[in-house]
């Protein structure tokens, strides 16, 4: 199928340093320029801290800017992300939600160096905060001193043998409920968007429950596109957001140049005609 131009300007998913991205707001928003895009949105995790940077060099270049943000959640002790996109940053409703993500980001970091330390590795706590800066901690800071140190030879060995789920157990837990995120934002006038859907551990009906749950808290949409997915996966996804009634996203999550498939504005062809897209009336 030929690649529909105007969907490629769109990206809603990307990450700058203030969270786990490699690129400073002002360096991602000159790359999004560069790549074509036209509405483009910055979404880091739990915090809102890079917007203001962006919206300033998207005003300068003539870029529609929407504020967003990368929610932490769970569903029945399974952790979801959502995006919160198209709001006011002085939204008490919401900086509320990112103030109390904060506090668990900070406390759970402080469980994973205590585990870290129960497995035979230095406390990495101290070090971990300061590596993280401006940015919001989280495992990939653990990692990244892992590799300096010598503990572990690359980033995937440091998941595998210390960070992943699978090791850090109830950690994956700490996340607050996406109906309590829900119904403190629903009202609040801005679009809520489960974030890339088929990468949770979900069978599809399973995942219908997720977006019944989703839809009747207060959600508004989900992405059917998130990066270099699966053809057939997006098309499941697009077939699932008509079933819902919930608004299509797209979005590259874009983290870092790693390679042709996570540029900012590429991201697996949708049918936009088959889909309520949520950015239509912000263009």
């Amino acid at each position: 199928m030929p690649e529909n131009a105007s969907y490629r300007k769109v990206d809603l998913h990307t990450h700058s340093t203030f969270s786990d991205g490699r690129l400073s707001p002002t360096e991602l928003v000159d790359l999004a320029v560069e790549q074509g895009v036209t509405l483009f949105s910055l979404t880091d995790h739990d915090t809102l801290d890079g917007l203001v940077e962006a919206r300033t060099r998207a005003e300068s270049h003539q870029l529609s800017f929407l504020n967003g943000v990368e929610l932490s959640t769970q569903w029945k002790g399974i952790p979801l992300h959502m995006v919160a996109l198209n709001f006011d940053p002085n939204n008490a409703a919401l900086n509320a939600v990112v103030k109390e993500n904060q506090a668990i980001r900070l406390d759970r970091a402080r469980r994973i160096a205590d585990l870290l330390i129960k497995q035979g590795l230095p406390d990495l706590f101290d070090e971990a905060v300061t590596l993280a800066g401006k940015s919001q901690l989280g495992r990939p800071h653990f990692a990244t001193l892992m590799i300096e140190k010598g503990l572990v030879k690359d980033a995937n060995k440091a998941f595998d043998r210390y960070l992943g789920n699978k090791r850090l157990g109830s950690l994956r837990d700490v996340w607050p409920e996406l109906e309590v995120v829900l119904g403190q934002l629903k009202d609040q006038g801005m679009a809520l968007i489960l974030a890339h859907p088929k990468r949770y551990p979900l069978t599809v009906t399973k995942l219908k429950r997720l977006l019944a749950d989703f839809k009747a808290w207060g959600g508004t949409g989900m992405e059917v596109a998130s990066g270099n997915e699966r053809p057939d996966h997006v098309r499941l996804m697009e077939r699932l957001s008509q079933e819902f009634a919930l608004h299509a996203s797209v979005g590259s999550d874009f983290h870092g140049p790693f390679g042709p498939w996570t540029q900012v504005g590429r991201f697996t062809q949708i049918h936009e005609s088959e889909v309520d897209l949520v950015w239509r009336d912000w263009v």
